[in-house]
C-alpha cells in the first residue's frame, strides 16, 4: 500500500517533466514557409547549430505571402532556403539590382547560405509552368568590432607562429603577453585587455587584434591618423601595428563601416606617456636646478666683475691719490724757491722783522702741508687755513687784494681734496693779476643744488687762447682726471673768462658728503 502511494506520489512530477519538455520541443523555431501561387520556399537562420527565430530579426510578415519584413540576419548566420519538391522552376539571384542567372535546381533541392557582413541578398523564384514568381530577400547585419587581444610589437612574429598553429582551433585563447605583470597596468577587461592604459613612453610598439573587421571596415588612430583609413585585405596588419607612437593620448578606432555608430564599433582609448624629463614635475625641477645653477654662475660672474670693479676702483683712487700727491710734490718746491725769494729780499733790505714774521708763516704753511699731504682729504676750513697762509705769502712779492666770500649754508667741515685750491689760486696770480694795478683775487664758496661750489675770480687780462692751450685750462685738465676718479661725473671744473670780460672764472663743482 504504501509502495502504491509512492508511487502515485510521484507520478505527477514525471507528467510535469514530460510536458517541459514536450513543450521546449514545441517552442524551438522552425522553418518558415513563405508561398505565393504554386510557389513554396522554407527558410530558415541557424548560428553554431541552432535555429534563431525570424520574430527577432524581422519587423513583421507579409500578410500575402508570409515573407519577414526586412529581414536581417546576423553575420556568421547561416539562411537555409528549402523548396517543395513539386515545383519547376528557374533560380535567379539577384545582386545590387543585376540579375545574375545560378542554376535550375532538382527537386527537394536547396540553398544553405552565409554571407559577410552588410551584404544584400535576393532569390528570385520562378514557376515556369504558372509563371508564379517569388522574391525572397535579405540582409546581413555587421557584427561588433571587438578587441580581442593587445600586444607589444615584439610578440608580433609569435603571435603570427601562433595562429598558424592553431589555424582551425575555435576559442583560442593566446597567452602570448601577461600585462598583468606590468606595475603600470591598473585594470583589465575580461580578455586580459588594459582598460584605459597610461604607457609609459618606451612602451610605444603596440599590436591590436582586431575582430570582425569586414572590408569595409574603417580603422583611425585617433593623434596619429587625420582621418579615418581604409583596411586593406593585402596588408591586413597594416593597420593594426603602430611603431614609435609619440607620447600623447590616443583613441583607436574600428567601424565595421563607414559611418557605423559607436555600439558597432571597437573604440579604445590609450595614453602614451612622456619620457620621466619631460614629465612635469621633472620639467619644473629641472627649471628650478638650471635657474639654480644660472644664478649661481651670474652671481660668480657678477661677483667678480664686482671685485675686479672693486680692485679697479681701488687701484683708481690710490692712483689718484697719487697724481694729487704728485702735484703738491711739484708745486711746493716751486712756492717754497719763490717765498724763499721774497724772504732773502726782506733780509736784503734790513727789514727783518717782517722777514721773521713771513719766515715763521712759511715755516706754518711747509708744516701744515707735510701734514695734510698724508692724506687725501680734509676739512674746508683747513684747505682755508692753507690758502691764508699762502696768499700772505704771495703777497709779499705781488701787491693784491684777496677778498673770501663764504656761505651762511656753508660747512667748513665738509670734506675737500687736500691743496686743492692753491693751484688755481697760484696761477691767477701769476698769470692773472702780477704785475697789474689795483689787482684782486676773489674766492667765493656756496651750495647749490647740493653740491659745493668754489669760485676763483681775478681782475686780469683774461685767457689768453680761451680755446686752446692756456695755462688754467691745462691746469684744470690735469686736476679733473684724478677728481672725476674719485668724485665720478658729479665733480667739475671750469675755466673761461668773466661775462664782464674783467678776468677769469675757475668753477669747482664738488659733490657733498
Amino acid at each position: 500500500m504504501s509502495v502504491l502511494n509512492s508511487m502515485s506520489d510521484t507520478r505527477p512530477k514525471y507528467l510535469f517533466l514530460w510536458l517541459f519538455l514536450f513543450l521546449s520541443v514545441a517552442l524551438q523555431a522552425q522553418p518558415h514557409n513563405i508561398q505565393k501561387g504554386s510557389l513554396s520556399v522554407t527558410v530558415s537562420v541557424s548560428m553554431k547549430g541552432k535555429l534563431l527565430s525570424l520574430d527577432s530579426l524581422c519587423e513583421g510578415f507579409d500578410p500575402e505571402t508570409n515573407h519577414p519584413i526586412n529581414l536581417v540576419i546576423p553575420e556568421k548566420s547561416t539562411f537555409v532556403l528549402g523548396m517543395d519538391s513539386s515545383m519547376h522552376l528557374l533560380t535567379y539571384q539577384v545582386n545590387s539590382q543585376k540579375p545574375k542567372y545560378v542554376n535550375k535546381p532538382s527537386e527537394g533541392a536547396g540553398f544553405a547560405l552565409s554571407s559577410s557582413g552588410g551584404t544584400s541578398n535576393t532569390y528570385t523564384f520562378i514557376d515556369e509552368t504558372t509563371a508564379d514568381t517569388l522574391i525572397v530577400s535579405w540582409k546581413v547585419d555587421y557584427s561588433n568590432v571587438e578587441m580581442i587581444h593587445l600586444y607589444p610589437v615584439e610578440v608580433f612574429p609569435n603571435y603570427v607562429n601562433y595562429q598558424f598553429q592553431n589555424l582551425f582551433k575555435d576559442n583560442v585563447d593566446s597567452t602570448l603577453y601577461d600585462w598583468s605583470q606590468e606595475n603600470y597596468i591598473t585594470e583589465l577587461d575580461q580578455k586580459g585587455v588594459p582598460v584605459n592604459p597610461e604607457f609609459p613612453y618606451h612602451q610605444n610598439d603596440l599590436f591590436f587584434v582586431v575582430e570582425n573587421v569586414t572590408e569595409n571596415a574603417t580603422i583611425q588612430l585617433k593623434g596619429f591618423h587625420e582621418t579615418a583609413q581604409i583596411f586593406n585585405e593585402e596588408e591586413p596588419f597594416d593597420l593594426f601595428i603602430y611603431e614609435d607612437l609619440p607620447d600623447g593620448k590616443y583613441e583607436y578606432v574600428v567601424r565595421p563601416y563607414e559611418g557605423a555608430p559607436d555600439e558597432k564599433s571597437l573604440i579604445y582609448p590609450f595614453t602614451i606617456l612622456k619620457p620621466w624629463w619631460y614629465q612635469e614635475w621633472a620639467l619644473a625641477t629641472l627649471t628650478v636646478i638650471l635657474v639654480l645653477i644660472q644664478s649661481g654662475i651670474f652671481f660668480l660672474v657678477y661677483r667678480n666683475k664686482q671685485r675686479k670693479r672693486e680692485q679697479q676702483l681701488l687701484w683708481q683712487q690710490k692712483l689718484s691719490e697719487a697724481e694729487l700727491k704728485a702735484i703738491r710734490a711739484q708745486l711746493n718746491p716751486h712756492f717754497l724757491f719763490n717765498a724763499l725769494g721774497s724772504i732773502q729780499n726782506l733780509v736784503v733790505q734790513q727789514k727783518n722783522e717782517v722777514a721773521n714774521s713771513y719766515l715763521t708763516k712759511l715755516s706754518r704753511l711747509l708744516r701744515n702741508v707735510l701734514s695734510a699731504s698724508e692724506n687725501t682729504f680734509h676739512e674746508l676750513r683747513s684747505e682755508l687755513g692753507l690758502i691764508e697762509l699762502y696768499l700772505e705769502l704771495e703777497q709779499l712779492r705781488f701787491p693784491f687784494e684777496f677778498e673770501l666770500i663764504i656761505g651762511e649754508e656753508v660747512d667748513q667741515d665738509t670734506l675737500t681734496p687736500v691743496m686743492l685750491l692753491q693751484p688755481f689760486i697760484e696761477n691767477a696770480i701769476k698769470h692773472g693779476v702780477a704785475g697789474r694795478d689795483d689787482s684782486k683775487v676773489s674766492l667765493h664758496i656756496h651750495v647749490r643744488d647740493s653740491k659745493l661750489e668754489i669760485e676763483i675770480l681775478d681782475n686780469g687780462a683774461g685767457l689768453s687762447q680761451p680755446n686752446g692751450n692756456s695755462s688754467g685750462l691745462q691746469l684744470s685738465h690735469g686736476s679733473i682726471r684724478p677728481l672725476s676718479d674719485l668724485y665720478g661725473d658729479e665733480a667739475r671744473i671750469t675755466v673761461a673768462n668773466r661775462k664782464d670780460a674783467s678776468g677769469v672764472c675757475v668753477r669747482i663743482t664738488l659733490p657733498i658728503g
